[in-house]
């Protein structure tokens, strides 16, 4: 409840501010207005008036980290990892699906809404933002998608940047695609019992299954065409992380299962699945397996691992659990070698990170940042070498952490 003394300051603000002429009179007086500040010399200095502004970003930068939802609010925030600052905010929503343009000119977002806030008339769209003012471009409606969030290959652009793919389930699973450059809606293509889509560089695209193949998609000829691999995993007894890595400009990615078997493929029109390896024998420990009551060192968070492309370095969320833990937060982040498939270190998180940490990523420059979040709303810039916290920003986001690809 406002006092008589705080109504009659209020009121003598507002009308001092609409009469400039009352200011002048004060300061004629020898009175102070409440829009004055009085030093202890006695001096008297009148605020300057704020001033709104509009400004720009510049070229998207290697050490810039995208982190989703934070705050209590929605968005995609951008942080400069070298300063910690915020950069600017992408507006999104909490099943909203981002990806980046190879292309450089926009990020891209797959969102739904309803006429009445949660329910009515349901409007599936992609979006287009400019990546310098952030301002909407393009809205293009589609027939459907996925509502889930927090996962990084639902929304994916093909090499040449001009197809989006976005992942969607009515009933099954089917892809729809748009034309970037037409800005329209182009087709369904039905892929049934598969999801993780993952681009290749031919413009094409690969997708896990739950029978343990990957199915690949040939976007050439008039009519997709659709390939199975030979099975390669259990979707049941040991499946796959969907946040696993992939380099778009190698078409390498790696596939990290729930009990740590790490799974190289080479993306292509026919994809070259390499032996699986597994991260606790990198330890010289024993391999781990998804089986109920068995202890053992596992990854786990809803994005455990991430990977340097250039020097082949990978970074894994580590925790003692056993089947059905595999999103608890990391007691250890491992780094070992794609290329050795060994051990480089076990670093035992202390502190605010402790039991805390479910999302990793990396930046893919020479100078590499590892970033990694609590899941509650803390995104942490660490040494890509010693781990050693270098930046927190608070309030940054829980979500899905997307680093700038090369």
């Amino acid at each position: 409840m406002l006092s008589a003394k705080t109504v009659f300051q209020v009121a003598t603000v507002a009308v001092l501010a609409a009469n400039p002429q009352a200011i002048a009179q004060a300061q004629t007086n020898g009175i102070a207005s409440p829009l004055q500040h009085v030093s202890p010399t006695g001096a008297v200095t009148i605020p300057q008036a704020e001033i709104p502004s509009v400004s720009t970003l510049g070229p998207v930068q290697p050490h810039w980290i995208f982190v989703n939802r934070g705050g209590g609010a929605d968005g995609t925030r951008i942080f400069d990892g070298d300063t910690g600052k915020m950069k600017g905010m992408v507006n999104m929503y909490g099943q909203d699906s981002f990806a980046f343009d190879p292309l450089g000119k926009n990020f891209y977002v797959a969102q739904t809404i309803w006429s009445k806030l949660d329910r009515g008339t349901r409007q599936d769209m992609l979006l287009a933002y400019d990546v310098t003012s952030l301002k909407l471009v393009a809205e293009v409606p589609i027939p459907g998608r996925m509502l889930i969030g927090n996962r990084t290959h639902n929304l994916v652009i093909t090499s040449d940047g001009k197809k989006a793919l976005i992942y969607n389930m009515q009933p099954s699973s089917s892809v729809n695609v748009v034309d970037l450059d037409k800005r329209a809606f182009e087709q369904k293509i039905e892929l049934p019992g598969c999801a993780t889509m993952l681009t290749n560089t031919i413009n094409g695209f690969s997708a896990l299954c739950s029978n343990g193949t990957m199915a690949t998609v040939a976007m050439e000829g008039a009519k997709p065409s659709i390939t199975r691999s030979a099975p390669f995993f259990s979707a049941t007894e040991d499946p796959i992380f969907d946040t696993s890595i992939l380099d778009p400009k190698t078409g390498k990615a790696t596939l990290l299962s729930y009990s740590g078997l790490v799974t190289p493929v080479t993306l292509g029109q026919a994809p070259k699945i390499g032996a699986p390896w597994s991260l606790q024998q990198a330890a010289l420990m024993r391999k781990g397996t998804y089986t109920p009551m068995d202890v053992n060192w596992m990854p786990g968070g809803r994005q455990p691992i991430a990977v340097h492309h250039a020097s082949g370095r990978i970074y894994v969320l580590m925790h003692m659990g056993e089947y059905w833990s595999e999103y608890e937060p990391a007691q250890e982040i491992w780094i070992l070698d794609a290329n050795t498939h060994k051990l480089i270190g076990r670093h035992a998180l202390t502190g605010e990170l402790k039991d805390k940490l479910v999302n990793i990523a990396v930046s893919q420059d020479g100078e590499p940042q590892v970033y990694a979040s609590d899941g509650s709303g803390n995104t942490f810039v660490l040494d890509s070498q010693t781990l050693e916290k270098k930046q927190k920003m608070e309030s940054s986001g829980g979500g899905i952490l997307y680093a700038v690809q090369p």
